[in-house]
């Protein structure tokens, strides 16, 4: 298996809108995620960060009765034409859990 396909089985795509603000709370954005996976997700901002900016995500999960936000932090760690990458440098146990089963499910509906 190629670099290219480990990455993309180890992510879903998932749309939801996300807020991002810098550590000093100088700059926000908000972004459509384009996919997740526990190391970290890309996004497609208004605005571009630089590298290596430390941030923090506000991450929008919505079920069919419910919505929450979990708040993860992470840095800048790519870029190309439509959006950036941002690597995830800690997560809570909870927000891991939320994650976990956001993968679970969208790995099962997609194997359907």
């Amino acid at each position: 298996m190629s670099n290219q396909e480990r990455r993309e089985a180890e992510r879903i795509r998932f749309k939801s809108r996300i807020i991002i603000k810098t550590e000093d709370d100088t700059i926000g954005a908000t972004a459509d995620s384009r996919n997740i996976s526990f190391k970290g997700m890309y996004v497609v901002p208004e605005k571009i960060l630089p590298l290596n900016t430390l941030c923090t995500l506000d991450v929008t999960l919505t079920g069919n009765t419910s919505k929450m936000t979990i708040t993860i932090p992470g840095t800048v760690c790519r870029h190309d034409e439509k959006g950036m990458g941002i690597a995830f440098t800690e997560m809570k146990v909870d927000s891991f859990i939320h994650i976990k089963n956001l993968i679970k499910l969208h790995t099962s509906q997609d194997d359907k």
